[in-house]
């Protein structure tokens, strides 16, 4: 039994998945960031709904970004909390690859996380026999009418929450675009089933935030 956990956007998620299947599930999506005060409850529920201590575990995987710096770290922070404690065995898997991707019909898929102005991290993934497969890296795109040149002719779909922010700077008339799609911690099963986690280091273990944090000083006044 795998407890999974993904915290990168505004969607906090865990669930619990057993041989490449999502058997428990505990999701929710808010503009103020809640992780802090909901991931944590949720993981109590998921454990208690199971019937499974901490020792029962098998490992955890969490989402590594990239995405929401508060939201990496509380996710992140949280799964090495239960592996220390429990000596568990700590995975990752990107983000950009927590998707429901068995719904997707097109053989072409960027995944695209909302970033800072007209930029995302995206990561492009195509479909190979009965799974899909990354094609290169995580990177950050300024997206204009001129990004993914070499995908220009061919069927996208592109998923993310960032996907409609894709459609109307890229205006690619072929490609298809999701509506209100965040990762989520249900569907990292299909990855898992596929034998893409990656074994961490749990003492040394950090978050992929693929852009170095840059604090934003606040304008209100605290006087």
């Amino acid at each position: 039994m795998i407890l999974c956990i993904e915290t990168a956007t505004k969607n906090c998620s865990v669930a619990l998945v057993s041989k490449g299947v999502c058997i428990a599930h505990r999701s929710q999506f808010s503009d103020k960031y809640i992780h802090g005060e909901r991931l944590h409850g949720f993981i109590k529920e998921l454990m208690v709904e199971a019937n499974l201590s901490f020792q029962e575990l098998s490992g955890v995987c969490v989402g590594k970004g990239p995405g929401s710096y508060t939201g990496l770290r509380i996710g992140v922070s949280a799964a090495k909390g239960i592996c220390f404690a429990a000596r568990k065995k700590l995975y990752s898997m990107p983000t950009l690859g927590c998707f429901d991707f068995n719904a997707i019909q097109k053989d072409f898929v960027l995944a695209v996380i909302d970033a800072r102005r007209d930029e995302v991290y995206a990561l492009k993934w195509k479909r190979e026999g009965g799974s899909f497969a990354c094609v290169g890296k995580e990177h950050a795109e300024v997206v204009d009418l001129n990004s993914w040149t070499d995908w220009k002719e061919k069927e996208v779909h592109v998923i993310g929450d960032a996907a409609q922010k894709v459609a109307g700077l890229h205006k690619n008339p072929i490609w298809s675009y999701s509506q209100n799609s965040f990762p989520d911690a249900a569907f990292m099963n299909q990855y898992i089933r596929n034998g893409g986690m990656n074994e961490e280091d749990v003492a040394y273990f950090e978050p992929f935030y693929l852009k170095d944090f840059v604090a934003v000083k606040s304008k209100k006044n605290l006087l």
